[in-house]
């Protein structure tokens, strides 16, 4: 199978080629984010390429679990699509928030004061775009409650107290909503947040306030948004109406007509820059489809290729298979007259068992009947000692009997005892004999007149010094069937 896993790793290698021409570099989310940024603030009409790039860095994000990320793609993407798509957007800061809990809840450094900044300005951002959200919707008491929590930060204080007073002035409460809009400290700068500047300016402006309602509509006049300078001219001129400053009517009405046209010269701008970022992601589906149907091609040629070589090869195997059938013939008619032979062999060895065994039966009833002469004459001998006898034991012819008719059924196991061991005495060679002849330590007492646990020291003693066995579970016995 040798050119069956050649075969393969060339196909998988081209396959490796063809998808990794169209394989773009793979973006972190975070890198995803930086990208969507840039695209804002580089080209703030680019609509579309900013919401799909935010909407890229979300997937991203929570596929690396990188719910920071994920956090600031979302709240982006809500804030974008707060005044077109307030269902999503609002699911959208739901997300953010959730997002964020759960980086608080896996970052153990959450403690050291950066984080703590970061944390704190992006849950005040989240708040506050989400409390926008309800109040679109309709649910101001929910929108109330997160403006409040916002009051706590300086960084939110201004936007909440604005949001605060526009709902007081939504329920009729103008004198509420002034209270609240005089709470506003309005940033000097030029790039601070209008919001709060326009709140207050229109608390002023409801509470019959004209002079310092124009002040701040001035102010916000001279800034280079067209929108706000728009709104700004448009108040403008309101207060010159009601102040009756008639002389100064015309130039306002001139500038708000200009900033407005300024403002729908921007939406157009950016409504073709929209189309423009939809036509060109549908050319560029395009070419991904016609990528893919090469690609398609490719692998249909591959499996062609593939299905070609995979034919070849099986004619290949079933060739070889052929072969090595006729060898495993030949090879199960070797191992059949090999069976007939261990079987022959085998019938053979089972007739030298039996015969073996029959011999083993044979010695056996010999040392049975050894036995019983030993027994016989110990009967003997217990009989002479009850009627007074006590020093009687068996007589040397008597030993000599039994050595000669134990080497006659033993194959001569006390001649190969003496030819082992010349320095044992009588005492230790008939010992032997007994012990060999497997006699119980209670008739061998009795033979010597002696105690059993005599009789075991004995048999201890002749093992370990007699035949230089030290294991004490290894009996006499076994040591003298090994001679």
């Amino acid at each position: 199978m040798k050119i069956g896993f050649q075969q393969l790793s060339i196909m998988l290698l081209m396959v490796g080629l063809l998808t990794g021409c169209h394989r773009h570099r793979a973006t972190t989310a975070a890198e995803s984010l930086e990208a969507a940024e840039f695209v804002h603030t580089s080209s703030p009409d680019s609509v579309k390429a900013y919401e799909d790039l935010l909407r890229t860095t979300i997937i991203k994000a929570e596929t690396e679990f990188d719910w920071m990320t994920c956090a600031q793609a979302a709240l982006l993407l809500s804030a974008q699509l707060q005044w077109t798509d307030e269902d999503e957007a609002l699911s959208l800061a739901q997300k953010a928030q959730q997002a964020y809990e759960k980086d608080r809840s896996t970052r153990s450094d959450v403690s050291s004061p950066q984080n703590g900044d970061v944390d704190e300005s992006l849950s005040l951002r989240i708040s506050l775009v989400m409390a926008g959200l309800l109040e679109q919707t309709g649910d101001t008491a929910r929108a109330r409650s997160l403006y409040q929590q916002c009051l706590k930060a300086d960084e939110s204080r201004n936007v909440a107290l604005s949001r605060l007073a526009n709902l007081s002035l939504a329920s009729g409460d103008t004198e509420g909503a002034l209270a609240l809009a005089r709470q506003i400290r309005p940033d000097e700068s030029d790039t601070a947040d209008v919001e709060p500047l326009f709140v207050l300016a229109n608390c002023y402006l409801q509470s019959d306030s004209l002079v310092a309602a124009r002040q701040i509509y001035e102010r916000l006049s001279a800034l280079p948004n067209s929108k706000t300078r728009y709104v700004a001219y448009r108040h403008l001129a309101e207060i010159a109406i009601l102040e009756r400053r008639l002389e100064a009517l015309p130039s306002g009405l001139d500038s708000a007509f200009a900033s407005a046209e300024n403002v729908f010269f921007e939406a157009l701008q950016q409504k073709d820059a929209y189309f423009h970022a939809t036509l060109e992601q549908e050319r560029r589906a395009e070419r991904l489809m016609y990528h893919g149907r090469l690609l398609n091609w490719a692998l249909l040629g591959i499996t062609v290729v593939g299905a070609l070589t995979i034919l070849f090869i099986v004619s290949v195997s079933r060739q070889r298979r052929a072969t090595q059938r006729q060898r495993l013939l030949a090879e199960q008619r070797e191992r059949e007259l090999a069976e007939q032979r261990l079987q022959q062999e085998a019938k053979e060895r089972e007739r030298e068992a039996r015969e073996a065994e029959e011999r083993l039966l044979q010695q056996g009833l010999k040392i049975q009947l050894l036995q019983r002469f030993i027994l016989d004459k110990n009967e003997v001998l217990q009989r002479l000692r009850k009627e007074g006898d006590h020093k009687r034991q068996l007589s040397a012819k008597e030993w000599a009997d039994v050595e000669q008719m134990l080497d006659s059924i033993t194959d001569g196991f006390v001649s190969r005892l003496r030819t082992a061991h010349p320095e044992f005495r009588e005492e230790d060679i008939q010992l032997c004999m007994l012990t060999h002849m497997k006699l119980s330590n209670q008739v061998i007492s009795s033979i010597y007149l002696i105690t059993v646990s005599a009789v075991k020291h004995r048999k201890l003693k002749l093992k370990k010094d007699g035949f230089g066995e030290t294991d004490p579970e290894c009996p006499l016995d076994d040591v003298l069937d090994r001679i």
